[in-house]
């Protein structure tokens, strides 16, 4: 048997095989979702070692767009972890981010930059809903 008939036969077995996981096995918590096309604009400040506001709350699939402001004379930092986010805020300059929800849960964000007194305390938190 010619070896490009295997390797075809091979291919097409593969392929079902990932369809019928994707469609009757994957777990729904694992299905990515969807982008609604709603755009979320938030503006969060820092100023004097703290972020304003820190909760936020989306649905699932919006694009947020994030507008960081910081006032105070030195950098600090930006990060969501479970969306890949990790941005530096230059001082007395502001910053975007822009990101589809695609996960649903409670997700913190935290001053990546360590930027003194007061640093651990830098904390909010993303709720992302159904």
């Amino acid at each position: 048997m010619n070896k490009f008939i295997i390797i075809a036969i091979f291919t097409i077995i593969l392929i079902g095989a990932g369809i019928i996981y994707s469609i009757y096995f994957r777990a729904s918590e694992t299905t990515p979702i969807k982008p609604t096309g709603n755009i979320v604009e938030i503006n969060i400040t820092a100023n004097k070692n703290k972020w304003n506001p820190t909760l936020i709350t989306v649905k699932a699939g919006d694009t947020v767009k994030i507008n960081l402001i910081n006032e105070d004379p030195y950098d600090h930092g930006f990060a969501i972890e479970a969306f890949g986010i990790n941005k530096r805020m230059f001082a007395k300059q502001e910053t975007s981010i822009e990101f589809v929800a695609s996960k649903i849960g409670d997700f913190p964000f935290y001053c990546s930059v360590p930027c003194g007194e007061g640093h651990f305390e830098q904390t909010g938190h993303l709720i992302v809903t159904d």
